[in-house]
């Protein structure tokens, strides 16, 4: 069989542009919906009931429609085994009404819960826009499952319970759309993690993640080459050539492409489950917009605060060297006062001696004269003497 009769065997029969619109406008209702839509939306739509697109099955209707876990639970449990390395049987689904943790306005777009032949629980969730906290949002989610297991199995088995009846709670997170935790470490888009002790120590923690990164994985992988790249194909893209080498390697995804084909004849269930799809969409834009801004008002907040913390230190600082300034002034005041006692007592010192030095020139001076004047007696007397020798003579 040819790759173009695999999908139209698929998809169904094609059909033209006109016919796709007009089976639309013959039910009134529908087309009334149709034409409020955006006009991108409205373009896929006539592409999957012409036959040349499929729908985007990561959206809970349509998920819900391949994956009801109630009437064909083997799907789920196919999807579940080959991305869990074991095998998986469903034997009860479980509700999400009355549990903790459900969120209004949330982006997640599907959530099922379901519980294992083994007893243990698996959640698995698709996630329109991947959480920029998946890591905190996702131990509360895991803490809320446990915590219902536990309840579980302690009003099953009462006193009889023991903590060795718990078995391992798994977290399957489907990202439609990845952030950008996950983007750094492209092109990896799945994610284990689980607790273990850093000293090796063997202790059985119950809590299991795993993050799968859609729009990694097709943005990296473009060759299907084995079962698990198989599903991540098919909930990951609705392209008529990925559709066609998706069926080309597994032709068991047919019988999935055939219930969705279904809606092509059904314009009123498929425009009802645009409208829910849509409307969940703009909440969730709307939501992100809102934790996009909260979370830019926060930062800004926080960087308000660092900067008034900021200029409190910077105030302090100043404050502290003012005080450091007005000391040193202070110091310098007193250096000063201390500077000018000391210049004022030399000034009197050396008017003292100015006075001391004009004291002794003037004493000097009658010395000298004093001397001269014994100069001349003593030359007075010598004359004397000579006259007086002579007449003696």
């Amino acid at each position: 069989m040819t790759k173009s009769k695999k999908l139209q065997r698929a998809l169904k029969e094609p059909i033209s542009r006109n016919e796709a619109l007009q089976r639309i406008q013959s039910d009134p209702e529908a087309y009334s919906k149709f034409i409020e839509f955006p006009n991108e939306h409205q373009e896929k739509i006539l592409e999957f009931i012409q036959g040349s697109r499929g729908l985007p099955i990561v959206y809970d209707p349509f998920f819900k429609k391949i994956f009801n876990p109630i009437e064909k639970p083997e799907r789920l449990e196919r999807f579940l085994s080959c991305l869990m390395n074991q095998k998986i049987q469903i034997i009860n689904v479980i509700p999400r009404e009355g549990t903790q943790m459900i969120e209004k306005g949330s982006f997640v777009v599907m959530d099922v819960l379901v519980q294992t032949e083994d007893g243990s629980y698996i959640n698995v969730e698709m996630q329109k826009y991947g959480y920029k906290f998946t890591g905190e949002r996702s131990t509360c989610y895991m803490s809320d499952l446990v915590m219902r297991q536990y309840t579980k199995i302690k009003a099953e088995k009462e006193k009889a319970f023991s903590f060795n009846d718990m078995k391992p709670v798994y977290l399957i997170v489907l990202m439609e759309e990845s952030s950008k935790n996950f983007k750094k470490v492209a092109p990896s888009y799945i994610h284990h993690a689980q607790y273990v002790c850093d000293t090796g120590a063997e202790i059985n923690f119950l809590a299991n993640y795993t993050y799968i990164s859609l729009d990694i994985f097709h943005s990296v992988s473009h060759n299907i080459n084995s079962y698990l790249d198989a599903w991540l194909t098919f909930l990951s893209s609705d392209s008529p050539d990925d559709i066609i080498k998706l069926l080309d390697a597994y032709p068991e995804f047919e019988e999935y492409y055939h219930d969705i084909a279904i809606f092509r004849t059904k314009p009123k269930e498929l425009m009802n489950m645009y409208s829910e799809i849509l409307a969940q969409m703009d909440r969730n834009t709307e939501r992100l917009m809102i934790e996009e801004k909260q979370q830019e008002i926060e930062k800004l907040s926080l960087e308000i605060e660092e900067k008034k913390q900021e200029i409190k230190e910077k105030a302090q600082e100043i404050e502290e060297k003012t005080q450091e300034i007005k000391e040193k002034a202070q110091e310098i005041e007193e250096k000063t006062q201390e500077i000018e006692e000391k210049t004022q007592e030399i000034e009197e010192k050396t008017q003292e001696i100015e006075e001391k030095t004009q004291e002794i020139e003037k004493q000097s001076l009658e010395i000298k004269s004093i001397h001269k004047e014994l100069s001349e007696k003593d030359a007075y007397i010598k004359e004397l003497e000579m006259k007086l020798a002579q007449k003696n003579g």
